[in-house]
């Protein structure tokens, strides 16, 4: 496994969660970054409207990892699949990379590890990786439920949950779509902004799964 040169900090990853309800999975998803074996991240969960439970839980994590986790409720439910959430999380990026998810998902140990890997000799604009997906027929693919969906960076094949974008990308582009199609516009409007600049869209696949998608 390559190191990082003494000298040479691997780049901070901002993860930004939507979250409504579904507590037993949120806590299954926080903790699956603080059971991270590298450290490099920041975690800001996002709720969609008020909600004293899921305040309760984040107040514990908070505790745990003070400066390293964040959360919000948002004055009002959005329920627009999480996407108004998202562009709030945008344009406050703190990291030098982001991370859109859903507060349901499960990372695993060693995801920020193998993230980690790439950032020895490359700083490409997306990385993305593999996943296990929960939904049937994903990306019209003929696959069943919780089977192993290989990602491209194309339309149906990328999940917003399988890649880190460089955050001055993902914070210029915000999340303008909020209809059901809102990730796979995301993406589409980072590669529009790279065309404009007439600068190549640098991106690195790692063929590993990170991610199991719910």
């Amino acid at each position: 496994m390559q190191t990082f040169p003494s000298k040479i900090m691997p780049p901070k990853i901002h993860v930004i969660a939507v979250a409504f309800k579904r507590f037993d999975l949120l806590k299954v998803f926080v903790q699956s970054w603080i059971n991270q074996t590298k450290d490099n991240w920041i975690l800001t969960v996002i709720h969609d409207g008020l909600d004293d439970e899921f305040i309760s839980i984040m107040k514990d994590y908070k505790q745990l990892c003070t400066d390293r986790i964040e959360y919000i409720c948002t004055d009002r439910r959005f329920n627009d699949y999480g996407h108004s959430l998202r562009d709030i999380g945008l344009s406050n990026v703190k990291g030098d990379y982001v991370l859109l998810t859903n507060a349901d998902n499960y990372f695993i140990p060693k995801a920020l590890e193998f993230i980690n890997e790439v950032f020895v000799n490359n700083s490409p604009n997306i990385v993305i990786f593999d996943m296990v997906h929960s939904h049937e027929n994903p990306g019209e693919r003929e696959l069943p439920a919780y089977s192993f969906f290989e990602t491209s960076f194309e339309y149906r094949s990328i999940d917003i949950s399988a890649a880190i974008v460089q955050s001055n990308l993902a914070s210029k582009v915000g999340f303008k779509d909020k209809t059901h199609d809102g990730d796979q516009s995301y993406f589409e409007d980072i590669r529009r902004l790279k065309s404009a600049s007439a600068e190549e869209l640098t991106i690195v696949k790692i063929h590993r799964v990170l991610l199991v998608h719910n």
